[in-house]
């Protein structure tokens, strides 16, 4: 379905309830893989005596280890902000998307680049806009102390009280130039979309009484793409972590300061390995938050369509 058929709204409000969803389901996930991005000091290595960085090999100890120092309900540390972040995240995502494909369809005449440019673009503003959700996400995810209200407001203090409102700023830059996954995402996609590849597996009168055909070449396109993506640009996200992680020590004395400078002690210390931290844990959860999310997406957008 192009852009074109649905008003710019309907796309804020499906990416906003598709996104709130996804995150609800993926959150235990995304717990484990910021623990799996983040340096041995940060994760509570004395506390729960695992091995440096928490890389246990095994995922389902680590997330035993994890339940059984900081109970269950430490798989959902961070989702108050996740959630506070991702209805307005994906609803100007979507937004920014929908109008930055119209405008750009005024002067360029090639699908592809009006794709990778609109999502760049509106992934970009996103990185800006939403960076201190994700630090205080992110400090809440690697602490080992109950996820309260108390502690999201100490949390919050702590970081105002240490850096001032630098602190909230931490791996903006690096959300940025990671905000090109965005683009080359939907450029994918568009892409995978439009050719139907999975269309051909189901016979004609099962396309025609019944949705589960879309729903799996959607499912399958927006997987595809998504993997395809974050593979390129995964090493952003834990270069981001890295320099989230670690906002008492004076900045001068921080083993991660830039982005560039990041990117290079990772290498150089941990090798490829290090650069894809929690890699296997990004993709167990991108892949169901991105299906559920543009799931209900398109199906907002198909129920909303204007020509129908």
């Amino acid at each position: 379905m192009s852009t074109r058929d649905v008003h710019p709204l309907v796309h804020l409000a499906a990416g906003s309830i598709g996104g709130s969803i996804g995150v609800i389901v993926t959150s235990p996930i995304e717990l484990l893989k910021t623990r799996q991005q983040s340096s041995v000091s940060t994760y509570a290595a004395k506390r729960l005596q695992v091995p440096a960085l928490a890389k246990d090999r095994s995922l389902v100890r680590l997330c035993g280890q994890i339940i059984q120092h900081e109970g269950y309900r430490s798989l959902f540390k961070g989702l108050t902000p996740s959630l506070a972040a991702v209805i307005p995240t994906k609803a100007a995502f979507f937004y920014i998307n929908a109008k930055s494909r119209r405008l750009l369809a005024n002067f360029l005449s090639q699908g592809q680049v009006i794709n990778l440019t609109a999502g760049t673009v509106a992934g970009v503003c996103n990185a800006f806009m939403m960076n201190p959700f994700w630090v205080v996400k992110t400090k809440l995810q690697l602490n080992e102390r109950g996820c309260t209200r108390n502690e999201i407001a100490r949390t919050l203090a702590k970081i105002w009280g240490t850096e001032g409102i630098v602190g909230f700023t931490r791996g903006a830059t690096a959300s940025a130039v990671g905000s090109f996954e965005h683009g080359f995402y939907f450029l994918v996609y568009e892409e995978l979309k439009s050719r139907k590849f999975c269309m051909g597996l189901f016979s004609d009168s099962f396309r025609e009484r019944s949705y589960i055909p879309v729903m799996v070449h959607l499912s399958a396109s927006a997987c595809l793409s998504k993997v395809i993506a974050n593979t390129i640009m995964y090493p952003t996200e834990v270069i981001r972590t890295r320099l989230r992680e670690d906002s008492e020590t004076p900045y001068e004395k921080r083993k991660y300061r830039r982005v560039v400078q990041s990117l290079r002690k990772i290498y150089l210390e941990e090798g490829v390995a290090g650069l894809y931290g929690g890699w296997t844990l990004q993709l167990a959860k991108t892949i169901p938050f991105t299906i559920i999310t543009f799931l209900v997406y398109e199906a907002c957008l198909s129920h909303f369509s204007e020509d129908r």
